[in-house]
């Protein structure tokens, strides 16, 4: 597994309630036989509930008889809502610093990677659209800085990004840099000094460049999709996601149209910058092969809780309701 494949593999096993660790599956697979499979099967197929999408060049009648082909031909019961899947994501209490430090998984591996994941908020409501707008924004905003602070000026490492994240219907914000040269500590202390500037960033944000970006970011969403097989996903994605908001990139141009600096700033304040009370954090340290994993003693000393037993850890959590 890669270092940043392992990153991100790590938070989701902290967020999602259930996980199934990828070295449990492969002692369980070690294990079964054909006939294993051959009985699980009928028993999957047993009780379906079952969502689709025909999406192109074809009639509402054509559409449903490609539908029946699917119920006719797996024909089990209905699958009842109690009984279908759904994710549930771990709530990080306000003010929360957890952090989860690794070893790569091959030993000579020479990159490190550091992700510091901030949760905002669950993706629902009537203010949703609003804040994934906001959110938007705010990355269109910081992008170019954080790439030309971090990989350009102080050359940590050559990937640098700094994304939103949608990870069951929970809204977050993620920086990620991964490095060869640097450790871990020395990556999160470069991150957390770039974050703290950003209140004077934003601050000295002269309004017609916020507009630019307003304006730009407008555009990009009112774009048309590039095509059919790119449209079809993101119509799909509201199908997975249960929230069935098919012109949701409009209605986020819509909302962007009212967003102000001051929008922005008070985002930032409560969701990201250190001093803010409601600001939850979880990092993601992946150690290479030039780095020393016992340097990550020197962060428990500065507020952050190490995570050693994540399953221990959600036995205790409290967690999102399911939404997808």
């Amino acid at each position: 597994m890669k270092p940043m494949s392992h990153s991100t593999y790590l938070r989701l096993q902290f967020l999602r309630q259930i996980f199934w660790d990828v070295n449990e599956k492969l002692k369980v697979l070690a294990t079964l036989t054909f006939s294993d499979l051959a009985a699980f099967v009928p028993e999957l197929l047993s009780q379906l509930h079952i969502e689709g999408l025909c999406h192109g060049n074809l009639s509402g009648d054509e559409a449903i008889n490609i539908s029946k082909i699917f119920q006719n031909t797996l024909s089990g019961q209905t699958l009842s809502v109690e009984a279908r899947h759904g994710e549930r994501v771990l709530c990080i209490p306000h003010g929360a610093n957890f952090i989860r430090s690794v070893r790569v998984k091959n030993d000579l591996e020479e990159n490190s990677v550091v992700e510091v994941y901030f949760p905002v908020e669950q993706d629902i409501g009537k203010d949703s659209t609003r804040l994934r707008a906001i959110t938007d924004l705010f990355s269109n905003i910081i992008e170019e800085p954080c790439f030309d602070q971090l990989r350009t000026k102080e050359q940590l490492g050559y990937t640098v990004d700094s994304s939103p994240r949608m990870t069951y219907r929970l809204l977050a914000y993620c920086f990620r840099v991964m490095s060869s040269k640097y450790s871990p500590v020395y990556l999160q202390s470069r991150i957390d000094n770039f974050i703290d500037g950003l209140s004077a960033l934003l601050d000295g944000l002269e309004e017609e460049t916020f507009e630019h970006h307003k304006s730009g970011l407008i555009a990009q969403k009112l774009e048309k999709d590039p095509s059919l097989s790119y449209q079809t996903g993101d119509y799909w994605s509201q199908i997975t996601d249960k929230r069935y908001m098919f012109d949701m990139s409009k209605l986020e141009a819509e909302e962007l149209r009212t967003v102000g600096k001051e929008d922005v700033i008070s985002w930032y304040n409560a969701y990201i910058r250190s001093s803010s009370p409601t600001r939850r954090r979880l990092a993601i340290h992946v150690y290479g092969c030039n780095s020393d994993i016992a340097e990550a003693a020197k962060l428990q000393e500065q507020s952050w809780t190490a995570i050693d037993d994540v399953e221990s850890l959600k036995g205790s959590s409290q967690f999102y309701p399911s939404l997808c």
